[in-house]
């Protein structure tokens, strides 16, 4: 008995214990895609539009204020649809989504005591090229768009 009690601790130090996101940790967006549109939620919680990008581009907070990230890309041209979108935590990817004509990556970062709903853009692509603005809860797709 003596032996196993503190095997029993360890066993709770290590995997009990789950590192929560600090103030320090950097976040933030990558693509690629040769000819796109790109938005994105910054670190204050508003959409920006960057229009007509060529190449590989990278957008990082100093720290977390929000609780949603989300990354749209749309190709515009139509010789060259594979895009990718990345959202990177201390420079490494922590979620990554590539598709053909428009990807979407979304990540929640975890903060201790928030328990607010979270809500959402649809972000799906509409007819004019544009991403969809309707909100949704919990994320994913609109009524129309799903």
């Amino acid at each position: 008995m003596k032996t196993f009690l503190p095997i029993l601790f360890f066993a709770f130090l290590f995997i009990g214990c789950k590192k929560e996101p600090s103030e320090d940790d950097t976040y933030g967006y990558e693509t690629e895609c040769e000819y796109c549109d790109i938005n994105y939620i910054n670190d204050v919680g508003v959409n920006v539009y960057v229009y007509g990008h060529k190449g590989s581009w990278k957008k990082e907070f100093p720290r977390s204020i929000f609780s949603e990230m989300r990354i749209t890309v749309t190709a515009k041209q139509s010789t060259s649809k594979n895009v990718s979108a990345h959202i990177t935590k201390n420079g490494g990817r922590l979620v990554s989504q590539s598709g053909y004509s428009s990807v979407t990556a979304r990540h929640t970062v975890i903060r201790s005591g928030t328990s607010k709903p979270v809500l959402d853009i649809c972000g799906a692509p509409t007819q004019k090229g544009g991403p969809c603005q309707r909100i949704v809860s919990g994320g994913g797709r609109c009524w129309q768009h799903q």
